[in-house]
């Protein structure tokens, strides 16, 4: 469970950006995540590249509002990306393939995890994309997905840690 404090607001929202990505080029780049895919250990690593930092709303896609983004913001902020990513269960597999792609995107494999958080008193899916390219796994993006709490079972829920922003 993720509790955030209502300090954040004193920070704009480019400062927290500004932060998130000097704490991505300084502290995570290169940092290995492990995953259980096929019943075999991978390790991904964390932000392949500096320039790629904390994933824009933007590049989210459908899937997460406003809402989402600040959650997932402010935990990054508050130093618990690390724990947000770890600890999560394989959903699927696909091969990347668009209509007009580029041929170096052939070979190109994704794989989706997930986990559900406890986050200020609301739910929210953990989805983690994982790029497997030339033998090598990144982690891609990550996002948020806000659940109705009445939908989810009791065991559904990750309680690996309990954050207090200050």
């Amino acid at each position: 469970m993720y509790r955030l404090d209502e300090n954040l607001d004193k920070y704009t929202r480019k400062e927290r950006e500004e932060y998130i990505n000097e704490l991505f080029k300084q502290e995570y780049q290169g940092k290995e995540i492990s995953y259980l895919l096929n019943g075999e250990e991978r390790k991904a690593l964390i932000n392949q590249t500096t320039r790629k930092n904390f994933r824009a709303y933007q590049h989210s896609g459908k899937y997460e509002t406003n809402k989402s983004y600040r959650t997932r913001q402010n935990i990054v902020f508050s130093g618990d990306y690390i724990d947000m990513v770890s600890n999560t269960l394989y959903d699927f597999s696909k091969d990347e393939h668009k209509k007009y792609q580029k041929g170096h995107h052939y070979d190109n494999k994704w794989h989706y995890f997930y986990k559900i958080i406890k986050c200020n008193d609301c739910f929210f899916y953990v989805i983690i994309d994982i790029l497997e390219r030339n033998g090598n796994y990144y982690i891609y993006n990550t996002k948020l997905k806000e659940v109705d709490a009445r939908a989810l079972s009791p065991g559904m829920i990750s309680t690996s840690s309990t954050t207090n922003i200050s």
